[in-house]
């Protein structure tokens, strides 16, 4: 059929006014404030978006403000980044070198929490080594890297406080193997900022890891110019309950301060620029990621231009699913949750990816679980060809408006930030801390009134019997990671005001990182912050739920029309609560209501109904039981004056779709004498 035998003449058009009428019409749709104080309308148009000049500009154009680099949509796909997260080197080449035969294209490592902190093995707990390699020696690298073609596989290692002795390890390792330095790629980068924030405190204090970000840096230039070595990350920010806007001006203050502290050792704007990677965490709010991943493209390029206003670049973009929205009960919903995640980091224009394998939340992960991740990246670039399309949100009003208004708020925080004296500054005032403590707070209290949706948590949770079980792997241990000590006195000859070069040519003489950053902090002090808060949102109800398994809740249905809808709210929030519910239907005498409870022995029983009908037959049910404990709630709107006229006789508590579930089962746990610490 040709095209200009179109015709569309049938079609009437609308008047924007009457679709803002009908919309209207629907309460579901009012508009809503966001986590980020941005006020989403049911509807946008053309108008909303006449005012963003940027949205003139080619997705392609030199700057890419609009999308990823223009390699990425040649090329169809990005660098499946997927992080090896075992703690046995060993095992971590294995599963690396299989991973790397079926569709994996970067050789990825999660890093320990010790090695992330400057720890050797056997200066660290268990915890700390449980999940993730520690590279603590040159043997160690040789052995992560066994049979890996590293001159075709980019690497992804987040090195925690430092680089200088992986890099020192990785530079030993090419000399030893004959293998040209120069063609490394991917990212060996450090983050002192970050982990200082994470954790509270690092080894040294973060002048001399400036001087160590500048000499990461300065060597990669000069040696091996496509190898990155700075990595500014919102996921310590991301894991703590900090939201989109929080997220982006985070990154931006730490993009700046690192690269003032690099150009006062002596590089310039555009040595730095080429070394840095930025990652993200991507949670489930599809649209409000896609808008923070597109906004921060543009963001930086606004503060690229406050350096040089000549200067272009194109920021190299790592993304991560959320570990944050991740629970340890019906896993397999975690598959569906990091599939939003991932096409969400597509779609705002991700260099990189890793996809959270769904056990990741309990144990290092399975191979399964790894293998179902990397496929995802598979069907993602091979079925759906989205990479194919540059910006491919582009052009959507709503998306568009939504990007700008996160670009405004992130840049008038990030100012904000940079008033205070820049990112350090503001870790070390507490400030950073302060404002996410707050979000999180407001998080984790719309996730206790379902208001934030995590479905098999929040709504939608399986029964106990059936959640998915944990990984029962074998129990890790620490001594089945062995590192040769290294003595002084190997060394004693380098022993007096090492210089970092020296400690790059020492690598080779079997010296250990740990050895190395506790050497660079006898001449320093370790900075020390009040570290951020862990967070992840349905631990809560996974801790609860220990409480309640194997108690139950009778749900009674009375005779009206209301009582269905009712009955659904009370299983939903109290299945969300662990309990196991039993409904009974059509009760329509307070005889009825008083046997069944004799009969079912409940911890606890729900009447629903219209509220006079409950007020006709709960008076006259609870007289058979006025020397029993026996706890009964309703379904109905909160209103103080029926709520307690409701609870003079005998009930608990009216609940509502909004009911904080936690503070609601904490008050009947403890009606039952059941002591919980949650």
């Amino acid at each position: 059929m040709k095209t200009n035998t179109l015709s569309f003449h049938e079609f009437t058009r609308t008047p924007k006014e009457d679709w803002a009428q009908e919309v209207s019409k629907n309460t579901a749709l009012r508009s809503k404030e966001t986590l980020e104080n941005i006020f989403l309308k049911p509807l946008y148009f053309e108008s909303d978006t006449a005012h963003l000049d940027y949205l003139q500009q080619s997705p392609a154009g030199i700057d890419c403000l609009r999308g990823a680099g223009k390699e990425s949509y040649i090329l169809g796909e990005w660098e499946i980044t997927q992080k090896i997260d075992l703690p046995s080197i060993k095992e971590s080449n294995k599963l690396l070198l299989h991973s790397l035969r079926n569709g994996q294209n970067t050789a990825a490592f999660t890093c320990s929490e010790a090695m992330r902190q400057g720890k050797d093995v056997d200066e660290a707990t268990e915890a700390e080594v449980a999940s993730g390699a520690t590279i603590s020696t040159l043997e160690d690298v040789a052995q992560l890297f066994q049979h890996v073609a590293l001159e075709a596989v980019p690497l992804f290692l987040n090195t925690g406080c430092t680089s200088v002795p992986l890099l020192s390890f990785l530079k030993a390792y090419c000399v030893d193997h004959n293998f040209e330095i120069r063609q490394l790629t991917g990212t060996v980068g450090m983050d002192p900022l970050g982990t200082l924030a994470e954790y509270g405190r690092v080894p040294l204090s973060t002048r001399d890891l400036y001087d160590h970000l500048a000499y990461a840096t300065r060597l990669a230039h000069s040696n091996v110019p496509e190898l990155k070595t700075i990595i500014v990350s919102s996921i310590p920010y991301h894991n703590s309950g900090a939201n989109a806007v929080q997220e982006l001006a985070y990154m931006l203050a730490t993009g700046v301060q690192y690269i003032d502290e690099c150009m006062k050792r002596g590089l310039s704007l555009h040595q730095v620029l080429p070394h840095m990677t930025f990652s993200f965490s991507v949670s489930s709010h599809l649209f409000m990621e896609i808008s923070k991943l597109r906004a921060f493209r543009m963001l930086w390029a606004n503060v690229v231009r406050a350096f040089d206003d000549t200067a272009v670049s194109v920021p190299f973009i790592h993304t991560e699913t959320s570990h944050l929205t991740q629970s340890k009960e019906d896993m397999y919903t975690n598959a569906l949750r990091s599939t939003v995640q991932a096409f969400a980091s597509i779609v705002g224009g991700a260099d990189s990816l890793h996809i959270e394998p769904y056990d990741s939340v309990t144990s290092s992960s399975s191979q399964f679980a790894h293998r179902l991740a990397r496929n995802t990246h598979l069907i993602l670039q091979h079925e759906t060809h989205i990479s194919k399309v540059m910006d491919p949100a582009g052009g959507s009003w709503y998306v568009e408006a939504y990007t700008h208004e996160l670009m405004t708020k992130a840049w008038e925080l990030f100012g904000n930030i940079e008033d205070y004296g820049g990112m350090e500054e503001a870790l070390k005032q507490g400030r950073i801390q302060d404002e996410v403590e707050q979000m999180k707070v407001k998080r984790q209290e719309d996730i206790e009134c379902r208001i934030e949706r995590l479905i098999g948590v929040t709504h939608y949770a399986p029964k106990q019997q059936d959640v998915s079980q944990e990984i029962k792997s074998t129990p890790f241990k620490k001594e089945e990671i062995k590192t040769d000590k290294y003595s002084d006195q190997n060394a004693s000859e380098f022993l007096s005001n090492l210089s970092l070069e020296d400690y790059t040519n020492l690598a080779s003489k079997g010296v250990t990182a740990g050895w190395m950053l506790k050497q660079m902090a006898k001449q320093t002090q370790p900075d020390s912050i009040v570290p951020l808060t862990k967070w992840r949102a349905a631990e809560k109800f996974e801790k609860i739920r220990v409480y309640t398994k194997g108690m139950s809740i009778g749900i009674m249905e009375l005779t009206d029309p209301s009582s269905r809808k009712k009955a659904e709210i009370a299983r939903s929030l109290f299945e969300s609560g662990g309990f196991t519910c039993e409904t009974i239907k059509n009760i329509d005498s307070y005889v009825e209501i008083a046997d069944w409870m004799n009969e079912q022995k409940h911890e606890a029983y729900v009447l629903c109904g219209s509220d006079e009908l409950v007020e006709k037959l709960l008076t006259k049910a609870m007289t058979y039981f006025e020397e029993d404990s026996v706890y009964v709630y309703v379904v109905g709107e909160e209103h103080v004056s029926r709520k307690t006229q409701w609870q003079q006789k005998g009930v608990m508590s009216v609940i509502h779709p909004k009911t904080n579930v936690i503070q609601c089962v904490k008050k009947l746990l403890c009606a039952l004498e059941v002591e919980v610490h949650v």
